[in-house]
């Protein structure tokens, strides 16, 4: 009972003593200061690109106003597989539009040729032109007589769109019946396969 009784009153003693006994408190940690402001340097303006001076151009060549008797005889003067190739049964300047195997779509090789034909006949008011839409030997009359005719309103549908006025554009297709190279090969079915744009009312 004694142990006991000294063992409370150190216990006692300790708790009091530890109560009354300050704890030191050091300065407050000083608030971090903000991060300097890096410096950026603004982007300097882009400079505009030196505008080199440009080279003389020539102007493009002026369009050679030609008689339909003086391109006659131009095409006249060419090799024969050379001039059917160019003009097929057109009447010069005039030049034929050539077509795919089995096809009516306009080819892109085939365009500047219709803008010069449409140039020509747009200076002409005065001539017609029958569109003729002619294939190659194969596939049959009557399959060949209508691809033929679909040629020949594709041209007249690009001529009006350059401009042509569908009164001087007439057509017609003769199909396989008048083939211009009587070969039995590719060379000659692609000259036959065309729209030759031929002057109705030469004067």
């Amino acid at each position: 009972m004694k142990r006991s009784f000294w063992l409370m009153t150190a216990m006692l003693f300790l708790l009091f003593s530890c109560a009354k006994k300050e704890v030191p408190v050091g300065p407050l940690p000083e608030k971090p200061a903000a991060p300097a402001a890096e410096e950026v340097t603004p982007p300097s303006a882009p400079q505009a690109p030196v505008k080199e001076k440009p080279e003389a151009v020539s102007p493009p060549p002026g369009f050679t106003e030609e008689t339909l008797e003086a391109a006659a005889a131009k095409a006249a003067r060419l090799p024969q597989e050379e001039r059917w190739k160019i003009y097929g049964r057109s009447t010069p300047p005039l030049k034929a539009i050539f077509f795919d195997f089995d096809d009516y779509r306009i080819r892109r090789d085939m365009l500047p040729r219709l803008q010069e034909d449409a140039r020509f006949l747009l200076r002409h008011p005065e001539y017609k032109v029958e569109l003729q839409g002619n294939c190659d030997e194969r596939g049959d009359r009557d399959y060949n007589l209508a691809l033929g005719e679909k040629r020949a309103l594709e041209v007249r549908r690009f001529l009006i769109n350059l401009g042509v006025s569908p009164d001087r554009l007439s057509t017609v297709s003769f199909g396989e019946e008048r083939p211009l190279a009587l070969g039995h090969d590719e060379a000659s079915w692609a000259i036959n396969r065309r729209v030759d744009l031929v002057i109705v009312n030469k004067p």
